[in-house]
């Protein structure tokens, strides 16, 4: 936990309606000391961040869509690259695609690493637990 704050944040970029309730929902089931922060897209997500002016409030993860509209995870993952505040946030790739060149493309461009999103609550919960462990 960064320190001076109560609680971690997490902020998801998801355009998904489903996908999001399951998110929310699963983050809550595992834990309740993280705040979580949802934008619709990537460029929200962006926003979003650039609203933040205390690097203490920063998110302590990031987790992105790959199909998305306006800005898809790897154009957010490019414009995150190029902005040294954002550098040492972890952010995932969360994603229906099990595509190995979306997956190579994303680690390639800064994603700390690439979770194909389970079908069953169960499995969404053990990759948040998973995601959880790059919050530091």
């Amino acid at each position: 936990m960064i320190p001076g704050r109560k609680e971690p944040l997490i902020l998801i970029a998801e355009d998904d309606d489903d996908d999001k309730e399951f998110l929310m929902i699963a983050f809550h089931k595992v834990t309740d000391r993280h705040k979580v922060h949802v934008a619709a897209n990537g460029q929200e997500a962006l926003e979003y961040l650039s609203g933040i002016s205390d690097e203490k409030e920063l998110p302590c993860l990031i987790v992105l869509d790959l199909n998305m509209p306006v800005l898809n995870g790897l154009q957010t993952l490019e414009a995150l690259r190029d902005k040294p505040k954002f550098e040492k946030i972890p952010k995932v790739i969360f994603t229906t695609s099990d595509n190995d060149s979306d997956k190579v493309r994303c680690l390639s461009q800064g994603a700390t690493d690439f979770i194909v999103k389970p079908s069953n609550m169960s499995e969404i919960q053990k990759s948040i637990q998973s995601m959880l462990g790059y919050c530091s």
